[in-house]
């Protein structure tokens, strides 16, 4: 079996803790300013150049309706590789979290998976570790394929004009 099978980076945003699979997390970066983009989704705070592609970054307590990121020496971004499924659309995100904690090994077992008709449909389940209960995110489900398509939009411009 794969050692990566069950093994979720997870990071705080506005004293919550989520976990992403491994298996979509490309980079952990430091975090720098995004290139601020006009008319584009309020939770994308810019773009920025990641390696020879430009990707768009976003505030994460935004988009999950937590406020907004406080940035400290910790805040990172961490680059993910998405998919839209109903789309079948590929795309690299930058998300801005306060902080990332480190990587946990969860069996299937001891998740506790959420109902399909939850809201929002991007917490797949959730993990007790200690005293600390974790929001399993599934990376494919954060944006919808409008959203994807927006943000491609707006970065397309950005190369055009420059």
């Amino acid at each position: 079996m794969d050692q990566s099978t069950n093994s979720y980076l997870t990071f705080k945003v506005n004293d919550n803790i989520f976990g992403i699979h491994v298996e979509k997390v490309v980079e952990i970066k430091e975090y720098k300013e995004p290139k601020s983009i006009p008319e584009t989704l309020p939770y994308v705070t810019g773009v920025f150049e990641y390696r020879d592609e430009v990707i768009p970054l976003i505030d994460t307590a935004v988009k999950f309706n937590l406020g907004k990121i406080n940035l400290t020496s910790q805040t990172c971004i961490v680059v993910l590789e998405i998919i839209n499924e109903q789309k079948n659309i590929n795309a690299k995100v930058g998300i801005i979290v306060d902080t990332v904690s480190d990587v946990i090994e969860a069996d299937p077992e001891v998740l506790k998976q959420i109902e399909d008709d939850y809201k929002p449909n991007y917490i797949s389940a959730t993990y007790k570790q200690g005293d600390n209960l974790v929001m399993i995110i599934n990376a494919n489900k954060i944006f919808s394929a409008k959203d994807i398509i927006a943000m491609d939009k707006a970065i397309d411009e950005i190369n055009t004009k420059g």
